[in-house]
């Protein structure tokens, strides 16, 4: 009988050797996998546990899901209304109410809105006025003395750049205890009175001339009005000043220039003073 004898030859334990070697890798590879979780895990605790708490525009460290949930019940419960176009066009007009100048004297019942960006000047005016430049100040056209200049409003420095404008204003004065008769007279000088002027202001009809007066190189044009009531004799009066004529300067039209002051007239308002209003209820 024959005797098997293992195969020992050169080949076959080579192929032992192999095998040992794959499995030696598989688990060097399965090692190193099973450290880089480990490492993951650990780092990405670590890095939870020590990373700070949120903050909310800058203010009170939030430290747990519980603050986090009320701060946003919070905001949603404060939420902005939303404002309608009208809302805004209201907000808007109330503003420009807010803002805008109103000129009011109790004691003569008289009282107007000044255009914006224009001057007031209450009471008489000062030497350094610029007034109607070298043809004087701005005058008050009463027959007897004794009138008083209640305001006036002029534009701000630097209008109508690049033109032959130099300025314009609108006063109101009065003159208490005139009588009717001497209201309707004027001390414009004959020369300079140009047409007859009507003009209703707040149901009261005015009545005054347009004048006109030119020297040193200016021109002046304006419109003087008188009416009598409360006992008291009221004059508005209003015009603009050039300063002669030049290529490089647009000339400033007088008809616009006179239709844009009296405007102002729209929004003026004569009442009883409130002494008389006061003493008549009693």
């Amino acid at each position: 009988m024959d005797t098997l004898i293992p195969d020992e030859s050169p080949n076959s334990k080579t192929s032992e050797s192999d095998d040992a070697a794959k499995l030696v890798s598989l688990d060097s590879a399965f090692l190193a996998i099973t450290c880089a979780l480990l490492l993951y895990g650990v780092s990405w605790v670590m890095g939870c546990s020590s990373s700070p708490a949120l903050k909310i525009g800058g203010g009170k460290k939030l430290n747990n899901a519980h603050e986090l949930a009320r701060l946003s019940t919070d905001a949603n419960d404060k939420q902005v209304p939303t404002m309608s176009g009208r809302k805004l066009t209201l907000d808007k007009m109330a503003q420009r109410a807010a803002t805008s100048l109103e000129y009011s004297n109790e004691e003569y019942g008289i009282a107007f809105d000044v255009p914006k960006g224009y001057l007031l000047k209450e009471g008489e005016l000062p030497e350094m006025d610029r007034g109607l430049g070298y043809l004087g100040p701005i005058p008050m056209h009463f027959a007897q003395s004794g009138g008083v200049r209640l305001a006036t409003v002029e534009p701000p420095q630097g209008l109508h750049l690049g033109t032959n404008f130099v300025n314009e204003f609108f006063t109101v004065s009065a003159h208490y205890g005139s009588g009717e008769v001497v209201c309707s007279d004027f001390n414009i000088p004959t020369e300079a009175r140009g047409a007859p002027v009507t003009r209703t202001v707040d149901a009261i009809e005015f009545h005054g001339f347009a004048e006109h007066t030119a020297a040193s190189m200016h021109q002046y044009s304006g419109v003087y009005l008188h009416a009598y009531a409360n006992e008291t004799c009221y004059e508005i009066g209003y015009g603009f000043l050039t300063a002669g004529t030049s290529a490089s300067l647009k000339n400033i039209s007088e008809e616009k220039q006179i239709l844009w002051l009296e405007k102002i007239l729209l929004n003026v308002h004569i009442n009883p003073p409130d002494f008389e209003r006061n003493s008549s209820t009693d």
